[in-house]
């Protein structure tokens, strides 16, 4: 792939500094979810501006990417989570449908109450066809990839998560897939935190839970969402949300009191099927406007999850 020019490390690091590769939503709200690495890109070409301001699911946004949404099941099972947590924190009982309206009209939204950010800002696999070395190939400061991974952890990346976090002091973060317990703890400083382990069972498999808690904040590193030893069932997301709505409190719900009172009137149809990733352009070329798969690349939605659209 052909790039503009050479980013210097000092571009790059300072570009991946900001909201670079985050989902984005209310960054004070109360509940963040943290990936590894995001699902899509942007084009990485001259000049870089790093993002000083978070993205969401605004109006516009929904409207734009409406069909779309039919199919991001990752981003459905967190929908599942938050509504459930919702339930909790307002001591009501938990609709069927709940999800779906949490979904469409409030998830990752300027002013909701989560906020979904990424440890890295590029994602881990291109498109399951190109290498890491090939599509950026003229970027030695990205080239290998753990050269990139030493850049982000040692450079402003991990920092600028940090201040973000002390700065707006979510009450939980939930951190996506044990794989990733060392950089979580790296990322967020809490090396020398003790933490403690908490089984989560509900009708099915339990699930393993690791809990650290420093001042206001509680981070739970949970299984991934899909695959076999994730967290896929719907009774496993309910779960797992009504835990995490017990940390929190009903005006951190206070925009979705009535759930169906913002929801679009028409929604797409289900669409069941798999969603082909698209892939990242990391070169000068034309991509459609932040389109994005809902699960981590090469990650494919498994169990219920597939039945949320």
């Amino acid at each position: 792939m052909q790039h503009s020019r050479m980013f210097t490390r000092q571009e790059l690091d300072r570009y991946f500094a900001s909201y670079v590769g985050m989902e984005g939503g209310n960054p004070r709200a109360a509940v963040w979810i943290c990936d590894r690495s995001p699902a899509w890109s942007e084009p990485i070409v001259a000049p870089l501006h790093p993002h000083l301001a978070p993205p969401a699911w605004d109006a516009v946004f929904r409207q734009q990417h409406r069909q779309d949404m039919a199919k991001w099941f990752g981003h459905q099972c967190v929908a599942r989570i938050m509504a459930a947590a919702r339930a909790e924190a307002l001591g009501v009982r938990l609709g069927d449908h709940d999800w779906e309206h949490y979904y469409w009209g409030h998830l990752y939204s300027p002013v909701g109450a989560e906020f979904r950010l990424s440890l890295f800002p590029l994602p881990a696999h291109v498109d399951g066809r190109t290498t890491w070395s090939k599509a950026f190939r003229g970027q030695p400061e990205l080239i290998p990839q753990k050269r990139y991974v030493a850049l982000c952890r040692d450079g402003e990346r991990f920092r600028f998560i940090a201040r973000t976090c002390e700065r707006w002091r979510p009450k939980v973060v939930i951190c996506l897939s044990h794989r990733h317990t060392d950089e979580y703890i790296e990322a967020f400083s809490l090396d020398g935190v003790a933490g403690e382990e908490h089984a989560l069972r509900p009708a099915d498999q339990a699930r393993r839970l690791h809990l650290f808690t420093r001042g206001d904040t509680t981070w739970i590193i949970c299984p991934a969402i899909g695959g076999s030893a994730g967290m896929t069932s719907q009774v496993q997301l309910d779960a797992f949300g009504k835990f995490i709505g017990a940390r929190l409190a009903a005006s951190d719900f206070r925009h979705c009191l009535d759930l169906a009172a913002h929801v679009p009137a028409a929604q797409p149809q289900p669409q069941p099927e798999r969603y082909a990733v698209a892939p990242v352009a990391v070169a000068e070329r034309e991509i459609a406007p932040r389109m994005r798969p809902g699960l981590a690349w090469g990650e494919a939605a498994m169990g219920n999850c597939e039945t949320y659209a």
